[in-house]
């Protein structure tokens, strides 16, 4: 993990994981904040049993195609001050689908990149074409084309609280 601090802006890279988060504090609070984030992976398995099909999420060791994975991110503030405007950004492994209108998040405003974190907007992302007779058209972009997924947390998130967000892609 690398800390980076930039005025008004705390910066953690997950080199691991792939995922980084930004937060804003108060100048005076910036060296009582800390936002751990921890990565589960589990893959939903169904389950019949006496004629009745339910989904289960199991410890992901090894994923085939088809399986579908969910990523969760559970973020604490272990600090002593509130963390303001957190911003989770999670690139999609290569590898992988994004299941359209999958990710989740409390309090969280969800947006999407199909340019590699270039810009972002609320799913579903859209695409412009040029059609054979020259106009312009728009379409839904196709779940390949999703390489991240942001949350950004609305509400303060206090000391000694914690929360999360996910997000399910299909394995190619």
């Amino acid at each position: 993990m690398k800390i980076l601090w930039s005025r008004k802006v705390l910066v953690l890279s997950f080199f691991l994981t792939g995922f980084f988060f930004l937060a804003g504090a108060a100048p005076a609070q910036q060296g009582n904040t800390k936002l751990d984030l921890k990565t589960k992976a589990e893959k939903e398995v169904k389950i019949t049993k006496e004629g009745k099909t339910t989904t289960k999420r199991v410890p992901l060791d090894k994923a085939n195609p088809g399986n579908i994975v969910v990523y969760t991110i559970t973020y604490s503030n272990t600090g002593k001050g509130p963390i303001l405007d957190a911003v989770i950004v999670d690139p999609l492994p290569a590898g992988v689908r994004y299941i359209a209108d999958s990710a989740e998040g409390k309090d969280a405003e969800i947006t999407c990149s199909i340019d590699n974190g270039r810009t972002w907007v609320k799913p579903p992302a859209m695409i412009e074409f040029r059609k054979a007779d020259g106009s312009l058209e728009k379409k839904t972009a196709p779940p390949d084309m999703y390489t991240h997924i942001k949350w950004t947390i609305k509400k303060p998130v206090a000391p000694g609280q914690s929360g999360h967000v996910s997000v399910k892609v299909t394995v190619k």
